[in-house]
């Protein structure tokens, strides 16, 4: 996800996200932890979108 994309969309929608990728942040590292997944790079890419959401939402002066 690019951050221009993120300061695009309207606070709501980035809380949205930031659920949406939490969620899969949990699934990916159960998925990981039965060997399920081979890729730890998604997972480590996903963290950092959440990081990006956080940063947008800081400058915004919103609530995370």
């Amino acid at each position: 996800m690019k951050i221009q994309d993120i300061r695009k969309k309207s606070d709501q929608e980035l809380q949205k996200t930031v659920s949406e990728l939490r969620s899969t942040v949990r699934d990916l590292r159960f998925r990981i932890a039965n060997k399920e997944i081979k890729n730890h790079q998604q997972l480590r890419q996903v963290r950092k979108d959440i990081a990006r959401i956080f940063t947008v939402l800081k400058e915004k002066g919103a609530k995370p």
